[in-house]
């Protein structure tokens, strides 16, 4: 022990023996030296205080789906148009000559049906108003055929043709008939009272 030299430190702090293998390795320390910067892993970040959006990303665009051009265009079938009730247009109707027909035969049903009491004035206004519209243009060639095959009906004493008739009137021209049908159908159904009070009398 008395013969290992021990040699004083150095003014650098270092030692002058050789360290053992497991003695701790001799560090300089320099008060001068500035402490070296080191990134800071749990540094806050500040949050943005405007809520303008300025910071934040754009938006991405939707873009319309390009078209394959291989992809065949899409046909649609073709609209068909249905003319309803061309046949009676193309027909060359005597207009007056049908109206005074019509009217006629109406007015003869009218006046010889006294049953109807009070209600023979109300229909008589209804067959005027008819009249009217006809005579100015108003009714068209299908509703003109269609009168004319009714008060037919009803000539032939059939009731219920012209009944249908006036239904089918009502639904296809309701906007032209509305006004003076409803005194054609008081005349339809009194017909048909009396031809079945005629067929129970038979009996």
């Amino acid at each position: 022990m008395d013969n290992i030299n021990k040699s004083q430190p150095e003014s650098n702090g270092r030692v002058s023996f050789d360290p053992g293998w497991n003695d701790p390795p001799t560090l300089t320390y320099d008060a001068q030296q500035p402490t070296p910067n080191k990134h800071r892993l749990n540094k806050r970040v500040a949050f943005p205080l405007s809520n303008n959006g300025d910071n934040l990303p754009p938006a991405p665009m939707k873009l319309p789906p390009m078209l394959s051009p291989l992809s065949p265009p899409i046909l649609l079938p073709p609209v068909q148009k249905t003319i309803y009730g061309s046949k009676e247009e193309n027909i060359q109707v005597d207009s007056e000559k049908t109206l005074n027909n019509v009217k006629e035969t109406l007015l003869d049903i009218l006046n010889n049906s006294t049953e109807l009491g009070t209600k023979v004035e109300s229909i008589r206004k209804k067959i005027c108003a008819m009249e009217d519209m006809w005579a100015n243009g108003k009714i068209n060639v299908q509703v003109q055929l269609k009168m004319q095959e009714l008060t037919q009906a009803l000539k032939d004493d059939n009731p219920s043709k012209a009944d249908e008739i006036h239904k089918a009137l009502m639904v296809d021209h309701v906007s032209i008939v509305g006004t003076w049908m409803p005194g054609v159908k008081q005349l339809i159904y009194h017909c048909i009272a009396r031809t079945e009070l005629l067929a129970i009398d038979k009996e």
